[in-house]
């Protein structure tokens, strides 16, 4: 350790080394973190607010209708195995985000400004506390937006409705593979999907002032096989996905 002011220029002089890179600081914000008198709330699961490198940050009372654009930075082997804000182990490999004011557990889609790729992600990690990056995306996240060569990237962060952040009712969840006008070319992406190793797929007919026939995945019983999931079509390379819930669903009868 650092002792007295030694200490604190060595945490400046780290903090600017890393902060043209793009890699997250949160290994040295780590050390002056500071929560001890924010027990007055929570916001998913979290303090309300929070200090790091002396500025204090408040997390949001809801992530609804959230919507920014900036540079996105990513985080990996330096941060692998270490416990998240959340309280969960970073895993690089897993599809997660770090952000500084976004409810604990929120899900969001990121896209790319320059390529148009987009993935969705749950916030689980404070950070990146670099002036102009919003967000901080695992390893895995930023490899499957392609931007683990760019070290930053300009994208778009936008909420969504996932597992952890709609209101837990009689509902399940699922995710969304993809949403077709004829119902032979959404069996015809199940097939392919189930040549790729995916399993409990199947096809939902919505009519409301259209007719479309949604290929899903799932339902899932809780979070971490949702998570589990999420990983599994990222290593496939799918990106194109939504988190959509089905009130009240019950599985459709063979004939």
């Amino acid at each position: 350790m650092i002792p007295g002011s030694e200490r604190v220029a060595g945490l400046l002089i780290l903090t600017l080394a890393l902060a043209s890179s793009g890699c997250s600081v949160y290994d040295y914000v780590a050390e002056t973190f500071d929560d001890s008198d924010s027990a007055s709330g929570s916001r998913g699961g979290g303090p309300s607010s929070y200090v790091a490198l002396g500025v204090r940050y408040h997390v949001m009372d809801s992530a609804e209708g959230y919507v920014e654009r900036g540079l996105a930075s990513w985080y990996g082997p330096k941060f692998h195995g270490r416990k998240t804000s959340s309280g969960e182990v970073f895993d690089m490999h897993q599809m997660s985000a770090a952000h500084k004011t976004l409810p604990l557990s929120t899900w969001v889609k990121v896209t790319h400004l320059d390529t148009g790729r987009s993935i969705t992600v749950r916030v689980n990690d404070r950070g990146p506390f670099v002036k102009g990056r919003i967000i901080d995306l695992s390893y895995q996240a930023a490899l499957a937006l392609g931007t683990t060569g760019e070290g930053l990237a300009p994208v778009e962060v936008r909420t969504i409705r996932g597992p952890e952040t709609a209101p837990r009712t009689a509902e399940h969840w699922f995710l969304q593979l993809g949403a077709f006008a004829i119902r032979s070319n959404a069996e015809d992406f199940v097939q392919k999907l189930r040549r790729q190793g995916l399993v409990r797929l199947s096809v939902r007919t919505q009519q409301r002032d259209t007719t479309l026939h949604r290929v899903l995945q799932g339902p899932f019983k809780d979070s971490p096989e949702f998570d589990q999931a999420v990983s599994e079509l990222e290593a496939l390379g799918i990106t194109e996905y939504t988190p959509v819930n089905i009130p009240h669903w019950k599985p459709i009868r063979k004939k």
